[in-house]
């Protein structure tokens, strides 16, 4: 079975206080882009396997490894699986690389072994790998609360080309965290946005916001140079994505992204990936569809 597990940019992100598990209290609009990891599952009489060049850790550390463990776990399935991923979503980038490879992997397992799980279901189980995870399942634009896990709102954005810069480094969501002063509470501003959302089509360069910005620039300064590098190039807005690295710039269209291409300064060993938002309702829907990049 060949899969396309998507990649995610926040377009907000919004730290509403600390829960009283240890985790923080979110408000986040995800959008899944078209860039993707290629996985392929097969079954297999035993074990699991995960091949992954490029991932960036051991086999059971792969959150595609603890996926299928957790699915094999839960569904009682007598049986194997082999994963291999073809990785272009650039790990520790904020992309949720390996939380949609891990989501995948668990509706792939579903459709394979025919075990006829629900989409919540599926969605409960796989948040227990990842606070990201659930929002795979949704295929389209969603604001997000809890732990980035619970889905809230349907998200209508008004159509935009997306400008990816992805630095050659990695920053620990932990460290981002831990330098982030979080305040009581938020309520005020955590009610206007889910109100807003609410409403028929926003337009995304308007609702720019990442409250893990600051302490992110602060341990990264180079970060806000290619924030710097995408206005001067033009760009609508620039966000982060998630605790970074990557930042994320945002264009009219087609046009004026190719525009900014051209002009934004390019530094080697950096990624740079043009993309626009995925609108499909499953994973089924990224099956075949492509993603042009450039760096």
């Amino acid at each position: 079975m060949n899969l396309r597990a998507p990649a995610k940019v926040n377009l907000y992100l919004k730290v509403v206080g600390k829960r009283p598990d240890g985790y923080h209290e979110l408000l986040t609009v995800m959008v899944p882009i078209r860039l993707f990891d290629e996985i392929v599952l097969e079954k297999a009489d035993t074990g699991i396997s995960v091949r992954a060049p490029g991932c960036g850790c051991n086999e059971r550390n792969n959150l595609a490894f603890k996926a299928a463990e957790l699915f094999l776990k839960e569904t009682g399935v007598r049986a194997g699986v082999s994963i291999r991923i073809s990785k272009r979503i650039p790990p520790g980038a904020g992309l949720g690389g390996g939380s949609s490879d891990a989501s995948s992997v668990i509706m792939g397992m579903n459709e394979l072994f025919k075990t006829g799980l629900s989409r919540t279901e599926l969605m409960k189980m796989a948040g227990k790998i990842g606070a990201d995870c659930p929002f795979f399942f949704l295929g389209r634009p969603y604001l997000m609360g809890g732990r980035g896990d619970v889905p809230l709102h349907e998200v209508t954005l008004e159509p935009r080309s997306y400008f990816i810069v992805t630095p050659p480094l990695e920053i620990s969501t932990a460290k981002v965290y831990s330098h982030l002063k979080c305040p009581l509470t938020r309520e005020r501003k955590s009610y206007k946005i889910i109100n807003e959302v609410a409403k028929k089509g926003i337009a995304p360069e308007q609702w720019l916001e990442n409250d893990l910005e600051k302490p992110a620039f602060g341990i990264c300064p180079e970060l806000e140079r290619v924030r710097s590098e995408l206005l001067d190039a033009g760009a609508l807005g620039v966000i982060m994505s998630g605790s970074g690295s990557s930042v994320l710039g945002i264009f009219q269209n087609e046009e004026h992204l190719c525009s900014g291409m051209s002009r934004i300064r390019r530094h080697e060993g950096y990624r740079y990936v043009p993309t626009t938002s995925l609108t499909g309702g499953s994973h089924g829907d990224y099956r075949g569809k492509g993603v042009s990049s450039q760096g």
